[in-house]
């Protein structure tokens, strides 16, 4: 079982103030989509597990405060984080300007580290006051070679709840051939050892 610290999957969601963080983890951990909402301006998360391949994998998954002021603080949070989704609403353009602030940001902090990442759009219930089009978002993400979805916390729950366990599943597999390639080169490594060892054993 995959239980150790050091296998806890990370998740955090980045993104604007008021694009809907707080209630897409609500609907994906069974709480109820709030109406109204206050703004978030301390980072928490939750705990839980996934059983993948007959595996169960712990993760937790983190809120963050979304505000300007506050994005020297959500530094810290992306430190070991190995799934990160980043929310912008369709409804502002402002949120959907900083995609390339928070990807420059996550490369910045995770350098060289496992993780994937994707892109969501959130809000799509309020296509009428729509400011991004779903062909903008799919073009971002394009761009950065990184998975994406257009729902909405309120109305099509299901659909993020879906793609999550999908990443997390990319995730998990991405991971378990990194390591597999690692055990390779181990025993390559050891090889080519005992080849000198060997070798060495000859000239004597």
């Amino acid at each position: 079982m995959a239980d150790t610290d050091e296998d806890e999957i990370k998740i955090i969601l980045l993104g604007h103030s008021g694009v809907g963080k707080t209630n897409l983890i609500n609907v994906f951990i069974g709480k109820e989509f709030q109406k109204i909402n206050e703004t978030t301006t301390t980072s928490y998360c939750f705990e839980g597990e996934y059983k993948y391949k007959n595996t169960p994998y712990r993760y937790n998954i983190w809120d963050t405060a979304g505000q300007e002021k506050y994005k020297g603080i959500t530094k810290m949070f992306i430190r070991d984080s190995k799934l990160i989704l980043i929310v912008y609403s369709i409804i502002s353009r402002e949120s959907f300007d900083e995609i390339d602030f928070w990807i420059n940001n996550i490369k910045e902090n995770l350098g060289d580290d496992l993780y994937v990442m994707a892109l969501v759009a959130n809000k799509s219930d309020l296509y009428l006051n729509q400011e991004v089009k779903d062909e903008e978002g799919e073009e971002a993400a394009k761009k950065y070679g990184i998975d994406f979805l257009t729902t909405s916390a309120l109305t099509d729950a299901e659909s993020f709840k879906e793609f999550l366990y999908k990443l997390l599943e990319n995730y998990i597999n991405i991971k378990e051939q990194s390591g597999k390639v690692s055990e390779r080169r181990k025993s390559i490594k050891i090889n080519r050892q005992n080849i000198r060892d060997k070798d060495k054993k000859k000239c004597c």
